[in-house]
Order: C-alpha cells, then sequence, then structure tokens
C-alpha cells in the first residue's frame, strides 16, 4: 500500500541533515564535498529538492511526475545559510531548516548538554546562524519551522513547559519570518501526547528521526532517515531506495542487518552517475 508519509515511497524521501563543513564533528556534519555529490545524486535519479506545499500535495494523495527529495536540515546551523543555501539556490531548489530562536537571536553557539563536547572540540561549526541569515534564506525560498527553544526531550517534560516550548518557538519565528508551519522534535524523539501539543500549538506537520524504527506516521510524525558523513555514494543510493529506507525505518530490522544482508546489492542497481 502507498504510504508516502512513512518515508517508503518512490514518489518522495525525506532526509535529515545538520551542519555542511569540511570541519565539523562526523555525525553532525557532512563534508562539503560530500553534500554536493548528494544533491549531484539527487538529481541524476530524477528528485527535486522541494518544501511544505508539496508535502501537504504528497499528504492529499498527488502524485508528482518526478519524485521529490524533503531535505530537512535540524539546529539552524550557520553553515546552513553561508554553504546549504548557496548551493539549493543554484538548483532553484527548497528544504526546511529547523532553528531554536534563543540561539538565532545573536547566532550564538549551541549550548544544550548533549551537544557541548563537540561545540567544545568544533567552536567554528556548533553555532547557530542569526535573523539577518534566515530572513535572506526565506527570501529566497528556503522554509524555517520549529527545533523548539531549548532542545529538550519532549516527551519528559509536564504538559505546561511542553506547551510553552512549541508556542513561544513557533510566536517567535513567525514574528521575524511570517510563517512557521512546521516542527522537528529535538532528538527526534516524540509520542502521541506531544504530537496532540504540537497540533494544538498550530504545527501543520512535524518530523521525527527514527531510531527503532516507526511503523506508521501521519503529518504530526514523519518519519526522517538521518544523513552523516559515512554516506558515499553507495550507503546514500541505500537510503533514498524505497526497499533500504523500509528496512531502515522497520522496528523489525537494525541498520547493521540492512547493510550486511540487503543493503549494497540494492545500492548496486542505482544508475551509474
Amino acid at each position: 500500500m502507498r504510504d508516502p508519509l512513512r518515508n517508503r515511497t518512490h514518489d518522495a524521501v525525506f532526509l535529515a541533515y545538520h551542519s555542511v563543513a569540511d570541519r565539523g564533528p562526523a555525525w553532525s556534519s557532512v563534508p562539503v564535498e560530500q553534500f554536493e555529490r548528494h544533491l549531484h545524486l539527487l538529481a541524476r535519479w530524477g528528485y527535486r529538492g522541494v518544501g511544505g506545499r508539496e508535502l501537504h500535495q504528497l499528504a492529499a494523495g498527488c502524485r508528482p511526475e518526478r519524485p521529490w527529495a524533503f531535505l530537512t536540515f535540524d539546529d539552524g546551523f550557520a553553515d546552513n545559510a553561508t554553504t546549504v543555501a548557496p548551493l539549493l539556490r543554484e538548483r532553484g531548489w527548497s528544504a526546511l531548516v529547523f532553528v531554536l530562536p534563543p540561539a538565532v537571536d545573536s547566532g550564538a553557539a549551541f549550548d544544550w548538554p548533549e551537544i557541548r563536547p563537540r561545540r567544545d572540540a568544533h567552536p567554528e561549526v556548533m553555532r547557530s546562524l542569526d535573523w539577518p541569515a534566515a530572513e535572506a534564506m526565506a527570501e529566497a525560498g528556503i522554509e524555517f519551522g520549529s527545533h523548539t527553544n531549548r532542545h529538550l526531550h519532549l516527551p519528559a517534560l509536564g504538559d505546561d513547559e511542553l506547551r510553552d516550548e512549541l508556542l513561544d518557538s513557533r510566536r517567535r519565528i513567525m514574528e521575524r519570518l511570517g510563517r512557521c508551519d512546521s516542527l522537528a522534535y529535538p532528538f527526534g524523539e516524540w509520542d502521541p501526547r506531544v504530537a496532540a501539543a504540537a497540533r494544538d500549538a498550530g504545527y501543520r506537520h512535524a518530523f521525527t528521526l527514527p531510531r527503532q524504527g516507526q511503523a506508521t506516521a501521519d503529518l504530526l510524525s514523519i518519519p526522517r532517515v538521518a544523513i552523516d558523513h559515512r554516506d558515499d555514494r553507495s550507503r546514500f543510493a541505500l537510503k533514498l531506495s524505497p526497499v533500504g529506507r523500509g528496512l531502515l525505518l522497520s522496528p523489525a530490522r537494525t541498520w547493521t542487518d540492512t547493510v550486511r544482508r540487503r543493503g549494497y546489492v540494492a545500492a548496486e542497481r542505482r544508475p551509474a552517475a
């Protein structure tokens, strides 16, 4: 059965990036040349980078003539403005960037506890873009959504604190950029209570980042495939294939099993670049 929001279809792929930088930490950054290669491969295989309008068309049953790539960028790294935006602009592509308004206020270094070791090791990379950069990107067609204010584990919050994180971050983005329809759950973590709070806060769609698979999806729980420095041509091709994404996002399979048993067989069926 065709279910495009589950990220298993030929019609669309949902990919999660963070930073694009040559000197960034391995798990948060993709080198610039490698990212350019990803864009080249996406275009060669028929994809086009799109945003929120196409997302709702997809959910309504649209079958695009060319497959859509939903390129998402969590945290709002400064290099999303200096490096990613020009590369997307060359192709006329859009993307979704999820920011933390308090960090954007001054282009500050990221400061939640889980990221501090990487920030200390890579201070020039591990920082936010600022509002003038975000405004320029939005004018060029890149869409912005919320990553909340403090990058907390949302399922662990009480109802009031959860509501405040979702409402205030959305309000602040709307005040500067005019709209904020989308949310990326920090750490990709969500549950039905969190999704309901996101809906009540006015978000039209929200993205997860499953680490143990995700069997179902709707507009407030769209699973993405994480992209990192290990994604050479073969591994990236696997993540783009519906079979590879189905195995990767299945609760019954681990990524190790996927690569060992099925991955590179499926990847080598892709056309040569």
